[in-house]
Protein backbone atom coordinates (compact mmCIF):
# COMPACT_ATOMS: atom_id res chain seq x y z
CA UNK A 1 0.00 0.00 0.00
CA UNK A 2 1.26 3.46 -0.79
CA UNK A 3 2.20 5.55 2.34
CA UNK A 4 0.66 8.51 2.58
CA UNK A 5 1.99 11.54 1.54
CA UNK A 6 2.96 14.75 3.62
CA UNK A 7 0.81 17.48 3.24
CA UNK A 8 3.51 19.98 2.76
CA UNK A 9 5.19 17.87 0.17
CA UNK A 10 1.87 16.56 -1.95
CA UNK A 11 1.98 17.74 -5.20
CA UNK A 12 -0.65 20.31 -6.00
CA UNK A 13 -1.93 17.99 -8.91
CA UNK A 14 -2.60 14.92 -6.47
CA UNK A 15 -4.08 17.35 -3.62
CA UNK A 16 -6.72 18.90 -6.22
CA UNK A 17 -7.76 14.76 -7.27
CA UNK A 18 -7.62 14.15 -3.40
CA UNK A 19 -9.81 17.51 -2.81
CA UNK A 20 -12.36 17.12 -5.95
CA UNK A 21 -13.17 13.67 -4.79
CA UNK A 22 -13.60 14.25 -0.88
CA UNK A 23 -16.82 16.34 -1.38
CA UNK A 24 -18.00 13.59 -3.15
CA UNK A 25 -17.26 10.28 -1.46
CA UNK A 26 -18.35 11.83 2.36
CA UNK A 27 -21.70 12.15 1.08
CA UNK A 28 -22.05 8.28 -0.32
CA UNK A 29 -22.98 5.21 2.61
CA UNK A 30 -20.07 3.76 4.21
CA UNK A 31 -20.30 0.70 1.88
CA UNK A 32 -20.22 2.44 -1.09
CA UNK A 33 -17.14 4.51 -0.14
CA UNK A 34 -15.38 1.43 0.36
CA UNK A 35 -16.10 0.22 -2.75
CA UNK A 36 -15.15 3.44 -4.58
CA UNK A 37 -12.32 3.17 -2.62
CA UNK A 38 -11.18 -0.30 -4.11
CA UNK A 39 -11.55 0.55 -7.61
CA UNK A 40 -9.92 3.60 -7.57
CA UNK A 41 -6.61 1.74 -6.01
CA UNK A 42 -6.70 -0.29 -9.54
CA UNK A 43 -5.98 3.13 -11.58
CA UNK A 44 -4.37 5.87 -8.74
CA UNK A 45 -3.06 3.93 -5.55
CA UNK A 46 -1.45 7.37 -4.37
CA UNK A 47 -4.87 9.33 -4.96
CA UNK A 48 -6.99 6.49 -2.93
CA UNK A 49 -4.53 6.04 -0.60
CA UNK A 50 -4.77 9.92 0.73
CA UNK A 51 -8.40 9.58 0.13
CA UNK A 52 -8.73 6.97 1.98
CA UNK A 53 -6.77 8.84 5.13
CA UNK A 54 -9.28 11.50 5.22
CA UNK A 55 -11.85 9.45 4.79
CA UNK A 56 -10.86 7.20 8.50
CA UNK A 57 -10.27 11.10 10.00
CA UNK A 58 -13.75 12.10 9.00
CA UNK A 59 -15.24 9.00 10.21
CA UNK A 60 -13.83 9.32 13.84
CA UNK A 61 -15.34 13.17 14.07
CA UNK A 62 -18.68 11.69 13.23
CA UNK A 63 -19.42 9.80 16.16
CA UNK A 64 -19.46 13.84 17.88
CA UNK A 65 -20.98 16.28 15.62
CA UNK A 66 -24.06 15.75 12.73
CA UNK A 67 -22.77 14.77 9.15
CA UNK A 68 -23.36 18.01 7.42
CA UNK A 69 -20.34 19.74 9.92
CA UNK A 70 -18.67 16.27 9.73
CA UNK A 71 -17.96 17.13 6.07
CA UNK A 72 -16.28 20.08 6.66
CA UNK A 73 -14.14 20.19 10.30
CA UNK A 74 -12.04 17.52 9.42
CA UNK A 75 -11.33 19.06 5.51
CA UNK A 76 -10.67 22.13 7.33
CA UNK A 77 -8.47 21.28 10.37
CA UNK A 78 -5.85 18.44 8.60
CA UNK A 79 -5.54 20.22 5.13
CA UNK A 80 -4.92 24.01 7.19
CA UNK A 81 -1.81 23.91 5.60
CA UNK A 82 -2.63 22.24 2.21
CA UNK A 83 -4.87 25.09 1.67
CA UNK A 84 -2.24 27.69 2.79
CA UNK A 85 0.03 26.27 -0.03
CA UNK A 86 -2.64 26.22 -2.36
CA UNK A 87 -3.35 29.61 -1.58
CA UNK A 88 0.32 30.25 -2.49
CA UNK A 89 -0.05 29.09 -5.51
CA UNK A 90 -3.34 31.31 -6.57
CA UNK A 91 -1.32 34.32 -5.42
CA UNK A 92 1.04 33.33 -8.50
CA UNK A 93 -1.65 34.86 -10.74
CA UNK A 94 -1.20 38.35 -10.86
CA UNK A 95 -2.26 41.87 -11.82
CA UNK A 96 -0.39 42.30 -14.70
CA UNK A 97 0.48 38.76 -15.83
CA UNK A 98 0.55 37.48 -19.58
CA UNK A 99 -2.24 34.74 -20.63
CA UNK A 100 -1.44 34.55 -24.46
CA UNK A 101 -2.13 37.58 -25.41
CA UNK A 102 -4.16 38.82 -22.81
CA UNK A 103 -3.05 40.61 -19.24
CA UNK A 104 -4.32 39.97 -16.14
CA UNK A 105 -6.11 42.80 -14.47
CA UNK A 106 -8.38 42.28 -11.45
CA UNK A 107 -9.70 38.59 -9.39
CA UNK A 108 -13.33 39.31 -9.82
CA UNK A 109 -14.62 35.80 -8.50
CA UNK A 110 -14.31 32.15 -7.86
CA UNK A 111 -15.97 29.46 -8.31
CA UNK A 112 -15.84 25.70 -8.90
CA UNK A 113 -14.56 26.47 -12.32
CA UNK A 114 -11.60 28.37 -11.17
CA UNK A 115 -10.89 31.68 -10.98
CA UNK A 116 -12.32 34.63 -13.08
CA UNK A 117 -10.43 37.87 -13.80
CA UNK A 118 -10.90 41.29 -16.13
CA UNK A 119 -8.45 40.96 -18.37
CA UNK A 120 -7.28 43.55 -21.52
CA UNK A 121 -5.94 42.18 -24.96
CA UNK A 122 -2.21 42.80 -25.16
CA UNK A 123 -2.15 43.80 -28.27
CA UNK A 124 -4.80 46.00 -28.83
CA UNK A 125 -6.69 44.33 -31.21
CA UNK A 126 -9.93 43.87 -28.72
CA UNK A 127 -9.76 47.20 -26.85
CA UNK A 128 -12.86 46.40 -24.35
CA UNK A 129 -12.19 44.29 -21.27
CA UNK A 130 -13.13 40.82 -21.23
CA UNK A 131 -13.20 38.20 -18.25
CA UNK A 132 -10.59 35.39 -18.40
CA UNK A 133 -11.29 32.30 -16.89
CA UNK A 134 -8.56 29.81 -15.54
CA UNK A 135 -10.26 26.55 -15.91
CA UNK A 136 -9.50 23.25 -13.53
CA UNK A 137 -9.57 20.06 -15.38
CA UNK A 138 -8.11 16.67 -15.12
CA UNK A 139 -7.12 16.30 -18.38
CA UNK A 140 -3.60 16.65 -19.67
CA UNK A 141 -2.50 19.85 -21.10
CA UNK A 142 -1.80 18.20 -24.66
CA UNK A 143 -5.12 16.59 -24.52
CA UNK A 144 -6.89 19.99 -23.97
CA UNK A 145 -5.18 21.85 -25.61
CA UNK A 146 -6.17 20.20 -28.67
CA UNK A 147 -9.78 19.78 -27.90
CA UNK A 148 -9.20 23.83 -27.41
CA UNK A 149 -8.12 24.32 -30.82
CA UNK A 150 -10.99 22.28 -32.42
CA UNK A 151 -13.91 23.41 -30.52
CA UNK A 152 -12.99 27.45 -29.89
CA UNK A 153 -13.43 27.78 -34.28
CA UNK A 154 -16.81 26.21 -33.87
CA UNK A 155 -18.02 28.56 -30.30
CA UNK A 156 -16.55 31.48 -31.76
CA UNK A 157 -20.01 31.32 -34.34
CA UNK A 158 -21.91 31.91 -31.74
CA UNK A 159 -23.44 34.99 -32.36
CA UNK A 160 -26.57 36.15 -30.37
CA UNK A 161 -27.02 38.62 -27.70
CA UNK A 162 -28.15 36.48 -24.94
CA UNK A 163 -25.11 34.62 -25.42
CA UNK A 164 -21.56 35.94 -23.71
CA UNK A 165 -19.36 35.67 -26.44
CA UNK A 166 -16.02 33.22 -26.68
CA UNK A 167 -13.20 35.28 -27.26
CA UNK A 168 -10.07 32.90 -27.07
CA UNK A 169 -9.44 29.83 -25.46
CA UNK A 170 -5.57 28.22 -24.99
CA UNK A 171 -3.13 26.92 -22.72
CA UNK A 172 -0.59 28.99 -20.54
CA UNK A 173 1.45 28.74 -17.52
CA UNK A 174 0.29 25.09 -17.55
CA UNK A 175 -3.26 26.16 -16.88
CA UNK A 176 -6.03 25.76 -19.34
CA UNK A 177 -7.86 29.52 -20.17
CA UNK A 178 -11.00 30.82 -21.53
CA UNK A 179 -11.42 34.31 -22.18
CA UNK A 180 -15.11 35.79 -22.52
CA UNK A 181 -16.98 38.81 -23.17
CA UNK A 182 -17.09 40.80 -19.66
CA UNK A 183 -20.71 41.13 -18.78
CA UNK A 184 -21.71 43.26 -15.85
CA UNK A 185 -24.88 41.61 -14.28
CA UNK A 186 -26.09 39.83 -11.51
CA UNK A 187 -26.32 35.69 -11.20
CA UNK A 188 -29.27 34.53 -12.14
CA UNK A 189 -31.33 33.49 -8.95
CA UNK A 190 -29.98 36.58 -6.88
CA UNK A 191 -31.31 38.74 -10.01
CA UNK A 192 -34.96 36.65 -9.68
CA UNK A 193 -35.21 37.09 -5.92
CA UNK A 194 -34.95 40.75 -6.53
CA UNK A 195 -36.79 41.69 -9.39
CA UNK A 196 -39.01 39.27 -10.68
CA UNK A 197 -41.57 38.65 -8.08
CA UNK A 198 -44.24 36.95 -10.55
CA UNK A 199 -44.49 33.85 -12.72
CA UNK A 200 -44.61 35.54 -16.06
CA UNK A 201 -40.94 37.24 -15.30
CA UNK A 202 -39.42 34.00 -14.48
CA UNK A 203 -41.10 32.16 -17.52
CA UNK A 204 -39.67 35.27 -19.67
CA UNK A 205 -36.37 34.91 -18.47
CA UNK A 206 -36.07 30.87 -19.46
CA UNK A 207 -37.93 31.37 -22.58
CA UNK A 208 -34.69 34.19 -23.42
CA UNK A 209 -32.70 31.23 -22.20
CA UNK A 210 -34.07 28.76 -24.39
CA UNK A 211 -34.18 30.85 -27.13
CA UNK A 212 -29.90 31.11 -26.81
CA UNK A 213 -29.56 27.59 -26.37
CA UNK A 214 -31.73 27.27 -30.09
CA UNK A 215 -29.49 29.29 -31.39
CA UNK A 216 -26.22 27.33 -30.30
CA UNK A 217 -28.19 24.27 -31.75
CA UNK A 218 -28.31 25.65 -34.97
CA UNK A 219 -24.91 25.78 -35.05
CA UNK A 220 -24.16 22.47 -34.07
CA UNK A 221 -23.28 23.15 -30.05
CA UNK A 222 -24.67 22.11 -27.37
CA UNK A 223 -23.94 23.73 -23.86
CA UNK A 224 -24.05 20.64 -21.61
CA UNK A 225 -24.00 22.77 -18.54
CA UNK A 226 -26.73 24.70 -18.25
CA UNK A 227 -27.32 25.85 -14.37
CA UNK A 228 -28.08 29.14 -12.47
CA UNK A 229 -24.12 30.27 -12.02
CA UNK A 230 -23.63 30.01 -16.00
CA UNK A 231 -27.08 32.51 -16.48
CA UNK A 232 -26.47 36.23 -15.87
CA UNK A 233 -29.10 39.04 -16.25
CA UNK A 234 -27.93 42.52 -16.93
CA UNK A 235 -29.42 46.00 -15.09
CA UNK A 236 -31.79 46.30 -17.91
CA UNK A 237 -32.93 42.34 -17.49
CA UNK A 238 -31.22 40.90 -20.17
CA UNK A 239 -29.82 37.40 -19.56
CA UNK A 240 -26.30 36.62 -20.90
CA UNK A 241 -25.57 32.71 -20.90
CA UNK A 242 -21.86 31.96 -20.35
CA UNK A 243 -19.12 28.68 -20.95
CA UNK A 244 -21.62 27.67 -24.16
CA UNK A 245 -19.75 24.60 -25.33
CA UNK A 246 -17.01 24.76 -22.32
CA UNK A 247 -18.35 21.58 -21.06
CA UNK A 248 -17.97 19.23 -24.04
CA UNK A 249 -14.25 20.78 -24.35
CA UNK A 250 -13.79 19.62 -20.87
CA UNK A 251 -15.30 16.51 -20.88
CA UNK A 252 -13.03 13.48 -20.80
CA UNK A 253 -15.28 10.94 -21.36
CA UNK A 254 -15.29 10.60 -24.67
CA UNK A 255 -11.69 9.68 -24.96
CA UNK A 256 -10.97 7.90 -21.70
CA UNK A 257 -13.96 5.51 -19.30
CA UNK A 258 -15.94 7.19 -16.86
CA UNK A 259 -15.44 5.97 -13.31
CA UNK A 260 -18.60 6.40 -10.87
CA UNK A 261 -17.24 9.62 -9.31
CA UNK A 262 -15.75 10.95 -13.27
CA UNK A 263 -19.72 10.90 -13.86
CA UNK A 264 -20.32 13.06 -11.10
CA UNK A 265 -17.32 15.06 -10.44
CA UNK A 266 -14.87 14.72 -13.53
CA UNK A 267 -17.03 15.76 -16.89
CA UNK A 268 -18.07 19.10 -17.39
CA UNK A 269 -21.32 18.80 -16.35
CA UNK A 270 -23.19 19.81 -12.57
CA UNK A 271 -25.48 16.75 -11.29
CA UNK A 272 -28.80 19.09 -10.19
CA UNK A 273 -29.09 20.45 -13.74
CA UNK A 274 -27.68 17.37 -15.66
CA UNK A 275 -30.33 15.24 -18.00
CA UNK A 276 -30.38 11.68 -17.14
CA UNK A 277 -28.50 10.25 -20.19
CA UNK A 278 -25.24 12.37 -18.93
CA UNK A 279 -25.53 10.70 -15.49
CA UNK A 280 -25.36 7.26 -16.80
CA UNK A 281 -22.84 8.62 -19.35
CA UNK A 282 -24.95 7.96 -22.30
CA UNK A 283 -24.71 10.53 -25.74
CA UNK A 284 -25.93 13.68 -24.81
CA UNK A 285 -27.96 15.58 -27.67
CA UNK A 286 -30.41 18.77 -27.74
CA UNK A 287 -33.08 17.10 -25.75
CA UNK A 288 -30.09 16.86 -23.39
CA UNK A 289 -30.14 21.17 -23.04
CA UNK A 290 -33.95 20.61 -23.32
CA UNK A 291 -34.34 18.47 -19.95
CA UNK A 292 -31.78 21.10 -18.26
CA UNK A 293 -33.86 23.96 -19.06
CA UNK A 294 -36.68 21.96 -17.75
CA UNK A 295 -34.97 22.05 -14.35
CA UNK A 296 -34.31 26.37 -14.49
CA UNK A 297 -37.60 26.56 -15.69
CA UNK A 298 -39.05 24.44 -12.76
CA UNK A 299 -36.48 25.74 -9.93
CA UNK A 300 -37.81 29.58 -11.00
CA UNK A 301 -41.36 29.04 -10.97
CA UNK A 302 -41.61 26.87 -7.28
CA UNK A 303 -38.22 27.72 -5.85
CA UNK A 304 -37.21 24.63 -5.26
CA UNK A 305 -35.07 22.27 -7.28
CA UNK A 306 -37.22 19.09 -8.80
CA UNK A 307 -35.15 16.70 -6.26
CA UNK A 308 -34.52 19.15 -3.51
CA UNK A 309 -35.86 16.57 -0.89
CA UNK A 310 -32.68 14.08 -1.58
CA UNK A 311 -30.75 13.35 1.51
CA UNK A 312 -27.18 12.62 -0.50
CA UNK A 313 -25.72 12.97 -3.84
CA UNK A 314 -25.91 9.01 -4.39
CA UNK A 315 -30.13 9.66 -3.52
CA UNK A 316 -29.87 13.03 -6.15
CA UNK A 317 -28.75 10.46 -8.94
CA UNK A 318 -30.89 7.79 -8.67
CA UNK A 319 -33.86 9.89 -8.51
CA UNK A 320 -32.90 11.63 -11.27
CA UNK A 321 -32.04 8.38 -13.31
CA UNK A 322 -35.09 6.50 -12.39
CA UNK A 323 -37.96 8.49 -11.86
CA UNK A 324 -40.20 11.82 -13.68
CA UNK A 325 -40.06 14.74 -11.62
CA UNK A 326 -42.20 15.73 -9.08
CA UNK A 327 -45.29 17.77 -10.62
CA UNK A 328 -44.27 21.76 -9.82
CA UNK A 329 -47.87 22.98 -8.79
CA UNK A 330 -47.07 20.93 -6.00
CA UNK A 331 -43.70 21.20 -4.70
CA UNK A 332 -43.76 24.99 -4.35
CA UNK A 333 -40.95 26.18 -2.03
CA UNK A 334 -41.80 26.94 1.77
CA UNK A 335 -39.75 29.06 4.02
CA UNK A 336 -36.23 27.00 4.79
CA UNK A 337 -36.93 25.60 8.53
CA UNK A 338 -32.94 24.47 8.13
CA UNK A 339 -30.55 26.98 6.51
CA UNK A 340 -27.75 23.75 7.17
CA UNK A 341 -29.33 21.52 5.09
CA UNK A 342 -27.09 21.62 1.36
CA UNK A 343 -30.22 20.23 -0.23
CA UNK A 344 -32.19 23.88 0.41
CA UNK A 345 -28.78 26.42 -0.15
CA UNK A 346 -30.03 27.53 -3.27
CA UNK A 347 -33.94 27.66 -2.06
CA UNK A 348 -35.51 31.22 -3.46
CA UNK A 349 -39.03 32.20 -2.47
CA UNK A 350 -41.53 31.37 -5.33
CA UNK A 351 -43.18 33.84 -7.28
CA UNK A 352 -46.03 35.92 -5.83
CA UNK A 353 -48.45 33.62 -8.07
CA UNK A 354 -46.96 30.35 -7.85
CA UNK A 355 -50.76 29.20 -7.74
CA UNK A 356 -50.76 29.75 -11.88
CA UNK A 357 -48.68 26.52 -12.68
CA UNK A 358 -51.35 24.76 -12.09
CA UNK A 359 -52.57 23.41 -16.26
CA UNK A 360 -50.39 24.29 -18.90
CA UNK A 361 -47.22 25.16 -16.63
CA UNK A 362 -47.46 22.10 -14.84
CA UNK A 363 -47.52 20.12 -18.18
CA UNK A 364 -44.60 22.18 -20.08
CA UNK A 365 -42.71 21.72 -16.96
CA UNK A 366 -42.99 17.89 -17.35
CA UNK A 367 -42.61 17.28 -20.84
CA UNK A 368 -39.54 19.71 -20.86
CA UNK A 369 -38.09 16.68 -18.13
CA UNK A 370 -38.93 13.31 -19.33
CA UNK A 371 -37.17 10.15 -18.91
CA UNK A 372 -37.09 9.70 -22.26
CA UNK A 373 -35.16 12.07 -24.44
CA UNK A 374 -38.01 11.37 -27.47
CA UNK A 375 -40.41 12.22 -25.04
CA UNK A 376 -39.50 15.91 -24.70
CA UNK A 377 -39.59 18.91 -26.64
CA UNK A 378 -37.62 18.23 -29.93
CA UNK A 379 -36.38 21.61 -29.56
CA UNK A 380 -35.40 24.38 -27.62
CA UNK A 381 -37.31 26.46 -29.73
CA UNK A 382 -40.95 24.46 -29.22
CA UNK A 383 -40.05 24.65 -26.04
CA UNK A 384 -39.85 27.94 -26.22
CA UNK A 385 -42.88 28.57 -28.21
CA UNK A 386 -45.10 26.86 -25.55
CA UNK A 387 -43.72 29.10 -23.00
CA UNK A 388 -44.82 32.36 -25.39
CA UNK A 389 -48.15 31.15 -25.63
CA UNK A 390 -48.53 30.41 -21.71
CA UNK A 391 -47.41 34.22 -21.67
CA UNK A 392 -50.02 35.34 -23.94
CA UNK A 393 -52.58 32.75 -23.13
CA UNK A 394 -52.71 30.92 -26.41
CA UNK A 395 -53.04 27.29 -27.09
CA UNK A 396 -49.77 25.19 -26.51
CA UNK A 397 -48.75 22.64 -28.57
CA UNK A 398 -50.12 19.83 -26.06
CA UNK A 399 -53.50 21.52 -27.03
CA UNK A 400 -53.59 21.77 -31.00
CA UNK A 401 -56.41 21.59 -32.67
CA UNK A 402 -58.72 21.61 -29.20
CA UNK A 403 -61.23 24.04 -30.37
CA UNK A 404 -62.85 24.54 -27.11
CA UNK A 405 -59.36 24.98 -25.20
CA UNK A 406 -58.50 27.45 -28.29
CA UNK A 407 -61.79 29.80 -27.31
CA UNK A 408 -61.44 29.39 -23.76
CA UNK A 409 -58.21 31.15 -23.44
CA UNK A 410 -59.66 33.50 -26.59
CA UNK A 411 -61.96 34.60 -23.70
CA UNK A 412 -59.62 34.78 -21.13
CA UNK A 413 -56.46 36.87 -23.86
CA UNK A 414 -59.73 39.04 -24.59
CA UNK A 415 -61.51 39.62 -21.23
CA UNK A 416 -61.80 43.31 -21.60
CA UNK A 417 -63.28 43.48 -24.39
CA UNK A 418 -65.41 40.31 -23.63
CA UNK A 419 -66.35 42.62 -20.50
CA UNK A 420 -67.36 45.33 -22.42
CA UNK A 421 -69.13 43.30 -24.85
CA UNK A 422 -70.90 41.38 -22.09
CA UNK A 423 -71.90 44.89 -20.37
CA UNK A 424 -73.11 45.95 -23.56
CA UNK A 425 -75.33 43.21 -23.57
CA UNK A 426 -76.83 43.24 -20.26
CA UNK A 427 -77.57 46.53 -20.73
CA UNK A 428 -79.77 45.91 -24.63
CA UNK A 429 -81.08 42.82 -22.29
CA UNK A 430 -82.46 45.03 -19.71
CA UNK A 431 -83.94 48.16 -21.95
CA UNK A 432 -85.58 45.17 -23.83
CA UNK A 433 -87.19 44.11 -20.74
CA UNK A 434 -88.30 47.30 -19.92
CA UNK A 435 -89.67 47.40 -23.25
CA UNK A 436 -91.56 44.17 -22.64
CA UNK A 437 -92.83 44.87 -19.22
CA UNK A 438 -94.29 48.02 -20.57
CA UNK A 439 -95.67 46.99 -23.97
CA UNK A 440 -97.21 44.12 -21.57
CA UNK A 441 -98.21 46.49 -19.40
CA UNK A 442 -100.13 48.46 -22.59
CA UNK A 443 -101.16 45.34 -23.95
CA UNK A 444 -103.28 44.27 -20.52
CA UNK A 445 -104.71 47.87 -20.69
CA UNK A 446 -105.58 47.36 -24.48
CA UNK A 447 -107.11 43.61 -23.20
CA UNK A 448 -108.93 45.28 -20.08
CA UNK A 449 -110.05 48.36 -22.48
CA UNK A 450 -111.25 45.90 -24.83
CA UNK A 451 -113.20 43.43 -22.39
CA UNK A 452 -114.69 46.86 -21.39
CA UNK A 453 -115.88 47.26 -24.76
CA UNK A 454 -117.28 43.85 -25.32
CA UNK A 455 -119.52 44.40 -22.10
CA UNK A 456 -120.93 47.84 -23.65
CA UNK A 457 -120.96 46.05 -26.84
CA UNK A 458 -123.71 43.75 -25.57
CA UNK A 459 -125.23 45.76 -23.79
CA UNK A 460 -125.97 48.71 -27.36
CA UNK A 461 -129.32 46.92 -28.89
CA UNK A 462 -130.81 47.96 -25.57
CA UNK A 463 -129.59 51.53 -25.84
CA UNK A 464 -129.96 51.69 -29.52
CA UNK A 465 -133.58 53.52 -29.29
CA UNK A 466 -131.94 55.93 -26.57
CA UNK A 467 -129.45 57.13 -29.34
CA UNK A 468 -128.87 55.08 -32.27
CA UNK A 469 -126.15 57.78 -33.82
CA UNK A 470 -124.39 57.35 -30.59
CA UNK A 471 -124.52 53.69 -31.16
CA UNK A 472 -123.76 53.50 -34.59
CA UNK A 473 -121.04 55.13 -34.42
CA UNK A 474 -119.57 53.22 -30.91
CA UNK A 475 -120.02 49.64 -32.95
CA UNK A 476 -118.14 51.74 -36.01
CA UNK A 477 -115.20 52.20 -33.48
CA UNK A 478 -115.40 49.54 -32.23
CA UNK A 479 -114.76 47.41 -35.17
CA UNK A 480 -111.99 50.14 -35.92
CA UNK A 481 -110.36 48.62 -32.59
CA UNK A 482 -110.79 45.01 -33.64
CA UNK A 483 -109.03 45.44 -36.84
CA UNK A 484 -106.02 47.29 -34.92
CA UNK A 485 -105.94 44.10 -32.55
CA UNK A 486 -105.31 41.80 -35.41
CA UNK A 487 -108.68 40.74 -35.34
CA UNK A 488 -110.13 41.78 -38.82
CA UNK A 489 -112.77 39.01 -38.75
CA UNK A 490 -114.30 40.23 -35.84
CA UNK A 491 -114.04 43.84 -37.17
CA UNK A 492 -115.91 42.87 -40.81
CA UNK A 493 -118.82 41.05 -38.75
CA UNK A 494 -119.30 44.26 -36.97
CA UNK A 495 -119.37 46.40 -39.68
CA UNK A 496 -121.54 43.62 -41.64
CA UNK A 497 -124.09 43.41 -38.61
CA UNK A 498 -124.23 47.52 -38.54
CA UNK A 499 -124.86 47.88 -42.58
CA UNK A 500 -128.46 47.33 -42.98
CA UNK A 501 -129.07 49.42 -39.81
CA UNK A 502 -127.11 52.44 -41.53
CA UNK A 503 -128.48 52.10 -44.98
CA UNK A 504 -132.20 51.68 -43.14
CA UNK A 505 -132.10 54.77 -40.82
CA UNK A 506 -129.62 57.27 -42.86
CA UNK A 507 -129.74 55.67 -46.52
CA UNK A 508 -126.49 54.85 -48.57
CA UNK A 509 -125.48 58.20 -49.86
CA UNK A 510 -125.20 59.46 -45.77
CA UNK A 511 -121.67 59.93 -44.39
CA UNK A 512 -122.34 57.43 -41.90
CA UNK A 513 -122.43 54.79 -44.45
CA UNK A 514 -119.58 56.20 -46.20
CA UNK A 515 -117.29 55.69 -42.89
CA UNK A 516 -118.50 52.26 -42.57
CA UNK A 517 -117.25 51.70 -46.14
CA UNK A 518 -114.24 52.48 -45.58
CA UNK A 519 -114.06 50.47 -42.72
CA UNK A 520 -115.22 47.15 -44.28
CA UNK A 521 -112.30 48.02 -46.86
CA UNK A 522 -109.69 48.30 -44.53
CA UNK A 523 -111.27 44.92 -42.62
CA UNK A 524 -111.31 43.33 -46.39
CA UNK A 525 -107.58 44.37 -47.25
CA UNK A 526 -106.31 42.66 -43.85
CA UNK A 527 -107.93 39.44 -44.73
CA UNK A 528 -106.58 39.40 -48.12
CA UNK A 529 -109.89 39.92 -50.01
CA UNK A 530 -108.03 42.65 -52.36
CA UNK A 531 -110.69 42.84 -54.87
CA UNK A 532 -113.86 43.52 -52.67
CA UNK A 533 -111.69 46.03 -50.67
CA UNK A 534 -111.08 48.24 -53.61
CA UNK A 535 -114.88 48.05 -54.31
CA UNK A 536 -115.63 49.31 -50.88
CA UNK A 537 -112.67 51.68 -51.63
CA UNK A 538 -114.59 52.86 -54.77
CA UNK A 539 -117.93 52.98 -53.47
CA UNK A 540 -116.83 55.32 -50.55
CA UNK A 541 -114.78 57.53 -53.36
CA UNK A 542 -118.18 57.80 -55.07
CA UNK A 543 -119.83 59.26 -51.84
CA UNK A 544 -117.34 62.10 -51.39
CA UNK A 545 -117.67 63.18 -55.45
CA UNK A 546 -121.88 63.17 -55.52
CA UNK A 547 -121.11 65.42 -52.03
Amino acid sequence: MPEPLNLNTMPQETWQRVSNLFDEVIELAEGDRITFIRKLWATEPQVASELAALLVAAAKVEKTQKQAQLAQAPFNSMLSDALAKQNAANAAYRSGQKFGAWTLEECIGQGGMGEVWRVKRSDGLYKASAALKIVRSDLSNEKLSARFRRERVVLARLNHPNIARLLDAGIENNQAFIVLELVKGMHMLDYVTQHTKTLADRVSLIRDIALAVEHAHSQLVLHRDLKPSNVLVTADGQIKLLDFGIAGVLDSSSEEPMTKLTQLTGRGLTLEYASPEQITGEPTMAASDVYSLGVLLFHLCTGNRPFAGSSTRAALEYAMVNSDPPRPSANIATKNADPDNPALTDQINPPVDAYRLRGDLDAIISRAMRLVPAERYPTAAALAGDLDAWMTQRPTSMHAGDRTYASRLWFKRHWKIVSVIGASILLVVVALGVSLWQRSVALSATEATMRHLDGIMAQLPALAAADSESTVEARRQYAALLLLRKRPTDALTVLDDLSPLVVAKYGKTSPIYGKLLLGRSAALDALGRADEARAAQREAALLVEAK
